[in-house]
């Protein structure tokens, strides 16, 4: 059965140009990866600070190795620089 995430992030000020072109790499290499079914970034339309990162997974060996991927590894090193707090990540079960 395959996983599913939603995280919530919200940027700060100063660093909305960072923040983009690093969810930017981030999305566009977790495409790649084995296992990928969907990865989409979405901005809110009326407030450009949030953002919602949208992804599943084959499975969670598949989401596992993701996490141990050097470009997962590398967005989660800068990110606390450039968000106003810990991105809220949200496991989801698909009902139908």
């Amino acid at each position: 059965m395959s996983v599913s995430l939603l995280s919530y992030l919200h940027c700060r000020k100063d660093a909305e140009l960072t923040l983009d072109a690093e969810l930017k790499r981030l999305a566009d290499a977790s495409k790649l990866e084995p296992g990928c079914l969907a990865y989409e970034l979405y901005q809110y339309k009326d407030d450009p600070l949030n953002y919602v990162i949208e992804e599943e997974w084959e499975n969670e060996d598949r989401l596992a190795s993701h996490m141990e991927s050097p470009h997962y590894k590398s967005f989660v090193r800068v990110c606390p620089t450039l968000l106003e707090q810990a991105a809220d990540v949200k496991m989801l079960t698909r009902l139908v």
